[in-house]
């Protein structure tokens, strides 16, 4: 009996310890997501004045994507500080050019560009961490561009029907192409970038777990395809 005891005594110590890692976690979050939506507020501001005095969303568009070139650069030559920065620009860019387009008119081409230029320059960034060390990276590079392809693929196709369809499930592409709704949001994958940046050694962990993360949402985008396209229309009767 004894024994017993102090076996429950072992688990509730390690429930607890669980708990409080997920209540730091979930604090972690609920801070970021906080820093995230002020910047965004400030973004937000700057956008409106520079689309007032005439500055086009998809020039923000491209100088932004321009610096992520470089960073990509920095990072295969192991400039990680330099390459830090050019992330937290072309973050930056990112953020500018929808709000400039809010603030005057959302076109086509404009969400097109946005969103593609987004997919070139996360898909180059895996590329030059790869390129930056072959021997340690290069394996789990390959995972998270196979989690990367898979999701963003999924993502588009699910796009293309429910736009052909006027769904009003039509996703939103200026999400990274890591978005699990809420779990791998905008904020978590730049401070993945950044936490890479600073600690380039933890690459070969961090990337399989995105690339894993990413194949979640592509099976998930599945799941909801099938309901959406298949099971509602059904109960609808068409």
């Amino acid at each position: 009996m004894k024994e017993y005891f102090e076996i429950l005594k072992q688990k509730l110590q390690q429930l607890r310890k669980k708990v409080k890692f997920k209540e730091k976690c979930l604090y972690v979050s609920k801070l970021s997501q906080k820093i995230y939506g002020k910047i965004y507020n400030k973004i937000n501001v700057a956008g409106t004045y520079l689309g007032q005095i005439g500055i086009s969303a998809n020039v923000v568009s491209w100088s932004g994507f321009v610096i992520g070139v470089f960073a990509i650069n920095f990072i295969a030559m192991e400039m990680y500080g330099w390459a830090l920065f050019a992330i937290l620009l072309n973050r930056f860019c990112d953020g500018l050019d929808g709000a400039i387009a809010r603030s005057t008119k959302v076109t086509d081409f404009g969400v097109f560009l946005d969103a593609a230029l987004d997919y070139i320059f996360y898909g180059g960034v895996i590329f030059a961490f790869a390129l930056a060390n072959p021997a340690a990276n290069a394996l789990a590079a390959a995972c998270m561009l196979f989690g990367f392809a898979a999701a963003g693929c999924a993502m588009l196709a699910y796009s293309v029907v429910a736009y052909k369809n006027n769904a009003g499930q039509q996703l939103n592409l200026d999400h990274s192409p890591f978005y699990l709704g809420g779990l791998a949001q905008g904020s978590e994958t730049l401070i993945a970038l950044v936490v890479l940046c600073l600690f380039p050694g933890w690459f070969p962990v961090m990337a399989i777990l995105l690339g894993v993360l990413s194949l979640i949402k592509a099976f998930s985008l599945i799941v909801a395809a099938y309901y959406n396209f298949v099971i509602v229309p059904f109960r609808k009767g068409k």
